[in-house]
């Protein structure tokens, strides 16, 4: 149960009065008489307390000590009444989404009636339209203890009707408070927002990633093997020096929490707000335990007026560590001012351009609370290769199980592919990679406009960033059934595509294809043709190659079809003859040189034709 309420209201004199604990434990707080920071006690076994600050310098305490509460008691003193900064913390109370709380008018002994009733329609038309609409009105004096003991059952019946929080299995604690205790070193506080915990596990603490061992667990001062969700926990961390970590920090299952310096969020902007929310505006954001300064960058609307409300992404002045879903309070940086707050929705996006209707409908599907959505937009953030169960639960920070079964559930709605079992692909991704496919095949034709096709191989090599090559695969086989490219052999090219030969390469195909028919069998190096004829050269024996009229037989040595032809009959009659035959053999039964055979045999090995044992070829026998 949270605190909340006006400075000087009585909230800690009520904690005090309910279970004997003063919590205002700093002797700057004995001798102002004000709570300046958070205080703890506990109720029983089942209850435990967290007072706040009321002053406004200190309500990014207060924010810090009623997140993730799951109760919520309002102070209000009968002697002032309603006042700002009891406005102020309902608002709050509101933001993060707090679901149920009690109404306290204390000071009741210092007021008649006749005020107190006043009082009291003040109170019922504040909370009017709030969670605390229609709750009762406990009337209790902290100093004498008039209607404590009935606000104690109220609390104790309220708090039973607590319904357990939605669990990602996956541990993580805000820290709220860092105090050490002789002969046990740095214990940490604060309460588990998800997963659970036991003595001698692992954990790590965030932003700063460093792996820490737990030596000991207290719950409601006792000690324990094992503490949850909900449960109000303090942690004995081993080799932790007290001045590594402060309240804001994390401690988290290792591996699936990161710090971000941005996150996507919905945005509900207060109608008290005293001006628009400006695009770029500076702002403090409260997370968790922790407050950072931030851009606010308007997604859906050039500003947001009182009252309304819309997408955001923040840009942090230094890093944070947050969840999907988690509540957040926006105030203004200076002067002081509740805003606004709402929801995380994304926690490593990318920078958006504003307007952005793919974004905007992504994350109003995570508004909706879909928690398949939650690890589609995990998956959605890895175009180049598909992911693993286990490494898209990590992170999406969910336990992997959960993570298969979202999975399962995504794939029977066709919004992922699966791959060799466990390799997992937005199917909304595709359709940027056939953009990809086609526009490096868009490119390669201007580029090589004699070339017929792009070999599998080049086109893998010109899509950047390099996406794995099942992807690839299933894109390519995609594009082929929707007839948007063919295939020519391993060549691939653009539906429509044809080579057009100008009045220049023409000549230079004739005169190309004239030398290597004379030529025959003892055909002139590509280098020797391109001396010749010039540069142009080059990209016609490329297009004559892919044509087929040239056989490429090594890097420098190309032969016309038909000497290839006419040397593989005059061979195929010499081995069934003969049997085998060396190369030497062959060198002279076919009248060519030794640097023509041998590029020349090894092509014919390649295709299938003969079969080399040493230095003999045979011919290949059919299968």
């Amino acid at each position: 149960m949270g605190m909340a309420g006006h400075i000087d209201h009585g909230k800690t004199a009520i904690v005090k009065a309910l279970t004997g604990i003063d919590t205002d434990r700093l002797k700057e707080e004995k001798e102002r008489g004000m709570t300046t920071d958070l205080g703890f006690a506990f109720l029983g076994d089942e209850v435990a307390i967290i007072d706040v600050p009321g002053h406004e310098r200190f309500v990014k305490t207060m924010v810090a000590g009623v997140t993730g509460v799951d109760l919520a008691l309002l102070v209000i003193a009968a002697d002032d009444g309603v006042m700002p900064q009891t406005r102020e913390h309902l608002e709050i109370l509101r933001l993060l989404n707090i679901p149920r709380g009690l109404i306290a008018l204390n000071k009741i002994d210092i007021v008649d009636t006749a005020w107190a009733d006043m009082v009291c329609a003040d109170i019922q038309q504040l909370v009017k339209g709030t969670f605390l609409e229609g709750s009762p009105i406990y009337s209790v004096s902290a100093v004498t203890g008039e209607g404590i003991e009935q606000l104690r059952r109220a609390i104790i019946r309220e708090s039973a009707m607590v319904q357990q929080r939605a669990d990602k299995g996956v541990f993580r604690m805000p820290i709220d408070r860092v105090f050490t205790i002789k002969g046990f070193g740095t214990v940490v506080a604060g309460t588990i927002a998800s997963g659970s915990i036991h003595v001698e596990d692992t954990v790590e603490l965030l932003p700063m990633g460093r792996s820490l061992r737990v030596r000991g667990l207290q719950v409601h001062d006792h000690p324990v093997q094992e503490s949850a969700i909900g449960l109000r926990t303090a942690i004995n961390l081993q080799g932790l020096e007290r001045e590594v970590v402060e309240r804001g920090n994390v401690l988290g299952t290792p591996g699936y929490y990161r710090s971000t310096s941005m996150l996507d969020a919905h945005l509900v902007y207060l109608p008290t707000a005293l001006s628009p929310l400006q695009q770029r505006m500076r702002v403090r954001v409260h997370i968790g335990t922790t407050e950072v300064i931030a851009r606010a960058i308007l997604l859906d609307q050039e500003f947001l007026k009182p009252g309304r409300e819309g997408f955001v992404q923040f840009h942090f002045e230094q890093p944070i560590v947050a969840d999907e879903g988690d509540r957040f309070v926006l105030r203004s940086y200076s002067p002081l001012q509740t805003l606004g707050g709402g929801t995380v929705l994304d926690v490593r996006p990318g920078k958006h351009r504003r307007f952005q209707k793919d974004v905007l409908e992504r994350l109003q599907q995570v508004l909706k609370g879909d928690p398949a959505e939650h690890v589609l937009q995990q998956l959605q953030r890895s175009l180049a290769a598909p992911l693993t169960a286990e490494n898209i639960a990590r992170n999406a920070g969910i336990p992997t199980a959960s993570c298969r079964h979202h999975l399962t559930s995504l794939e029977e709605r066709s919004k992922v592919l699966r791959f060799d079992g466990d390799a997992w692909y937005a199917a909304s991704n595709v359709l940027a990679l056939r953009v990809h496919v086609l526009e490096a095949l868009k490119r390669f034709h201007q580029e090589n406009p004699l070339r017929s096709g792009l070999p599998t191989v080049e086109l893998h090599s010109r899509i950047r960033p390099a996406i794995d090559r099942r992807l690839l695969t299933f894109v390519l086989d995609e594009l082929c059934r929707d007839a948007r490219i063919v295939r020519h052999g391993d060549l691939l090219a653009s539906e429509g595509h044809t080579v057009t030969l100008s009045t220049d390469q023409k000549r230079l195909k004739d005169l190309i294809l004239q030398k290597y028919i004379a030529a025959s069998l003892g055909p002139p190096g590509v280098k020797e043709i391109v001396a010749e004829l010039g540069k142009g050269a080059e990209k016609v024996i490329v297009f004559l190659t892919e044509c087929g009229d040239l056989i490429h037989l090594e890097d420098d040595l190309l032969m016309h079809k038909n000497g290839a032809a006419e040397a593989q009959k005059r061979l195929s009659g010499y081995l069934h003859t003969h049997r085998q035959g060396t190369t030497s053999e062959i060198r002279q039964y076919l009248g060519m040189t030794r640097k023509h055979v041998v590029p020349l045999l090894e092509y014919f090995d390649r295709t299938g034709f003969t079969e080399r044992h040493e230095d003999v070829r045979v011919l290949k026998e059919e299968p």
